[in-house]
């Protein structure tokens, strides 16, 4: 098994900040808010030790911890994020989940969604915004929501007064010089791509300049790839054999970029530079802007004729200021949104473990996610060193794109569970936390040298799941819902729906198109709760464990303009869905890590930490993930996000 190398780092404790007062004066602190996607504490002490994750384990053994933080209901990735960045839940912020309603409500129908990650809903300011205005140097690294404007849509009609000053507030705060937010999964060019000889257009060599300076006894064989950035040039080359791949965006050798036929990486992490069998990355010129792509060979026939190359996705980084986008690109150069755990679990690198291959594959794949966390650091390192940024905010998927692969094969509760493949998946699941692990002992270096705060926090947690709840076929069960002759939901004909499969809207009169007048909603709701409360697997069993009706749960932030009605949890091993087609309620599917799911699960629940910068040891007690922000900001000596509901920790956890 992998360990993660071990940083030196030396935090020196800062003089006790003076609390926040209603127009605090800005300290000299500085520090790094980082989300840690699907980090929850009890799931990683069960699977590693703290030799293995020395970053995470001084966290919360050294570290000042709340027991765990609640997270947005639904505990989704861009709720839990808005969360964090705003102190504010969903029913203020109207960022509800991964895909949210669409507002305002009487211009769009119950059904409509839209991007939870986009701007378009976002209705709080978040912390780089006020951080801004205070005077502060704030760089977002790939933060949700960013750097788009934030829409302060209203829930019918036009924005208010208030709103619209808030909407003002905000999106003029984007053009503060001392506010740099950067996120590059808006728009991404390519995905991963893993290419066969089957994959490329065979070329001749007669296009191709240069080749007299590869200095080899073979003729090489030149080849095209299509991709969304244009098409790319290859050319396979060795002398006593081909064990080279150049890749390049014109047929030109001294401008192509070199891959080496190298096996799977199978040495320590500790010993050796992160990914170091990538070829340099290769500068694509696109009509979005610039982007970055590397190759990998994996495979390669002595003959040439047949290979494995991975090329890495490409995407254009997202700014508020061009320079910075400049800087940034010059700096990391080729920065990407996550590993490729789908190529994996689809064979793409070759037979999984569960489908009985002998671990080559999940070696390959590792490769990704040891790349993926190299130039997430080197991000980092570019708006706390090269920016000198006060606050950098950050994040990192790879715990959350692991743990949806493979969380479900270590339960037992699974009817598939096997106690040797778990062994054998176990292994790669804990070296992608290493290097999770990695990443945050990355920024707590980064911290130790100006002797910051780092608060990590994460964003949700993660459960099995391998059963299918379908609500809107109890709502049409239940007389709520009717499809049409296209197997459409009918807005003319249909009480409520359940859009995300996270909630469920009754279709009232203020939705476009809506048919339940406001005094009758409430008797809809209570058949809505009527219905999902009964809905039964074929044992008879209980699919749902609790029901929860929006206007009465407040303390949970669910509801809201862009949220539903009725809430609900579900039981052990479910996970819910939007489909409104079939005629069961419960359906077995694929084993995956879940989350998604009721905020009140503790498989769910996150975490808020803060290590470094003045903070000791310490537990306090469970808190919310909308009381970062302004924990955040009371360090900094700043005033908390305009729109914040949570509480400030600093006295619970100085």
């Amino acid at each position: 098994m992998l360990k993660s190398p071990k940083f030196a780092m030396t935090l020196s404790a800062l003089a006790v900040l003076t609390a926040c007062a209603s127009q605090p004066q800005p300290s000299a602190e500085r520090a790094i808010l980082v989300s840690i996607d699907s980090l929850n504490e009890s799931i990683l002490r069960q699977h590693l030790n703290a030799q293995q994750a020395p970053g995470l384990f001084s966290v919360f053994d050294t570290g000042a911890c709340t027991e765990y933080a609640q997270p947005m209901f639904p505990s989704v990735t861009a709720a839990g994020h808005a969360a964090i960045w705003t102190g504010t839940y969903g029913n203020i912020n109207n960022i509800t989940a991964n895909a949210v309603h669409v507002l305002p409500r009487d211009q769009h129908t119950a059904m409509a969604t839209i991007s939870g990650f986009d701007s378009a809903n976002l209705s709080a300011e978040p912390i780089w915004i006020t951080a801004g205005y205070a005077g502060r140097s704030v760089g977002g690294h790939h933060a949700t929501q960013g750097p788009g404007r934030a829409g302060f849509p209203a829930t019918t009609g036009e924005r208010t007064a208030q709103q619209q000053r808030d909407y003002e507030r905000v999106n003029a705060g984007y053009d503060l010089a001392n506010v740099q937010v950067m996120n590059g999964y808006n728009e991404q060019i390519e995905n991963h791509l893993v290419l066969s000889a089957d994959d490329v257009t065979w070329q001749s060599l007669d296009t191709w300049r240069g080749l007299g300076a590869l200095g080899v006894t073979m003729e090489p064989r030149a080849f095209t790839i299509d991709t969304r950035a244009g098409t790319l040039h290859g050319l396979i080359f060795g002398s006593s054999r081909y064990d080279h791949i150049a890749i390049a965006t014109t047929p030109d050798i001294e401008q192509a970029v070199i891959a080496k036929l190298q096996d799977a990486e199978t040495e320590d992490f500790a010993d050796r530079e992160l990914a170091r069998y990538f070829s340099d990355p290769l500068t694509v010129n696109t009509d979005s802007g610039r982007t970055f792509v590397r190759a990998r060979v994996f495979e390669l026939a002595s003959s040439g004729d047949e290979f494995m190359l991975y090329l890495t996705p490409m995407h254009i980084m997202q700014t508020n200021h061009a320079d910075v986008q400049q800087a940034y690109d010059d700096y990391v150069q080729g920065w990407f949104g996550n590993s490729a755990t789908r190529v994996y679990t689809s064979g793409g690198f070759g037979r999984t473990r569960m489908q009985g291959g002998d671990g080559t594959a999940e070696l390959r794949y590792l490769e990704t996610a040891e790349l993926l966390t190299r130039v997430f650091n080197k991000g980092s390192s570019f708006f706390w060193q090269q920016q000198q940024v006060d606050l950098l905010v950050d994040y990192f998927p790879l715990g959350d794109s692991i743990d949806h692969s493979l969380l479900t094969y270590f339960d037992p509760q699974w009817p598939g569970y096997s106690e040797n493949l778990a062994a054998q998946l176990l292994e790669l699941r804990n070296q992608a936390w290493q290097l999770v692990d990695i990443r945050v002992q990355h920024l707590q270096a980064l911290a130790g040298e100006a002797n910051a705060a780092t608060f990590v926090a994460g964003d949700h947690g993660m459960r099995g799941s391998w059963l299918e709840f379908r609500p809107n076929i109890v709502l049409q069960q239940a007389g709520l819902q009717v499809l049409d002759e296209n197997g459409m939901v009918d807005l003319s004909r249909s009480k409520a729906v359940a859009p995300t499969g996270h909630w469920v809207t009754i279709n009232t009169t203020d939705w476009r198109g809506g048919i339940v007048a406001p005094e009758d909603k409430d008797a809809v709701i209570d058949e809505v709760m009527a219905a999902l409360s009964a809905a039964t697997d074929d044992q008879g069993e209980a699919v749902v464990t609790r029901v929860y009706r929006a206007d009465q749960h407040p303390e949970l932030g669910i509801g809201g303009a862009a949220g539903g009605d009725v809430y609900w949890a579900e039981a052990y091993g479910y996970r819910s869905s939007r489909t409104t087609r079939g005629d069961e309620v419960v359906a077995e599917t694929s084993p995956l890590g879940w989350h998604s799911l009721a905020s009140t699960d503790p498989y769910m629940q996150t975490v808020t930490c803060a290590y470094g910068g003045g903070f000791d040891t310490r537990r306090a007690p469970a808190s919310k993930l909308i009381d970062v922000a302004p924990t955040v900001a009371d360090y900094l000596g700043i005033p908390h996000p305009s729109h914040t509901q949570g509480r400030s920790l600093i006295r619970d956890l100085k």
